[in-house]
């Protein structure tokens, strides 16, 4: 299973126990836990390792480490709530800076877990929701191309603030992702390719091994 992509400024990879110290650190920080998932437990190094012997349909998420080729680690990303049968995820996105938030990084790894999701793992839909009190990243999703699909009223309760607040529901669906024209504009500019377009199937037996390792290299995975 492919879980590596690369833009132009970043690279995404699943998280590995080696990256235990960045989400320790990351977990600390109540300005970014308010923002990409409150209430959530930090993960050990013991349980970092641990669930690298599980499968992701036995885990039921992907967690991806958002690495600028410059800056190093700068957040993460994850497709979690995964049905097989339904074919759809949850996605979630965070980085660590509130510099990083607003100059296109979150626009690229937003890209490169989509590309993931509708062209290498097939999904069909992948969802989101956003914090009532969080309009920034829900207007940023409507303005990729996610649709708003309603609101859910007192879905959760904040622990820290002892109070319930609605979540914002927003979607994309294959359909969607591979005919909007502003992700097709937006990856051609910052991955190099138009990842709104179905990846090509080839036989192995029909091309030669120099051929197919081209293909496969030009999809950047």
């Amino acid at each position: 299973m492919i879980l590596f992509n690369q833009g132009n400024s970043l690279e995404i990879r699943q998280i590995q126990p080696k990256d235990a110290s960045i989400l320790t650190e990351a977990y600390k920080n109540p300005e970014f836990m308010s923002l990409y998932g409150s209430n959530m437990t930090p993960l050990t190094e013991e349980q970092l390792y641990e669930r690298q012997n599980y499968s992701i349909e036995d885990l039921g998420f992907i967690e991806y480490l958002i690495i600028h080729k410059q800056h190093g680690a700068i957040g993460i990303a994850t497709l979690t709530e995964y049905a097989a049968i339904h074919k759809r995820a949850q996605f979630m996105i965070g980085l660590f800076e509130t510099e990083h938030r607003s100059i296109g990084y979150g626009t690229e790894a937003t890209l490169l877990v989509l590309d993931l999701a509708f062209n290498a793992y097939g999904l069909h839909k992948v969802f989101a929701y956003a914090y009532e009190y969080n309009n920034f990243s829900h207007k940023n999703m409507l303005k990729f191309g996610f649709e708003h699909e309603g609101i859910l009223k007192d879905h959760h309760f904040l622990i820290e603030r002892q109070q319930f607040i609605n979540l914002y529901v927003d979607a994309m669906t294959e359909t969607r992702f591979r005919s909007y024209e502003k992700i097709s504009r937006y990856s051609k500019r910052l991955i190099g390719r138009d990842v709104t377009q179905k990846p090509m199937k080839l036989s192995p037996k029909k091309i030669s091994s120099n051929i197919q390792k081209k293909f496969i290299n030009s999809l950047h995975f």
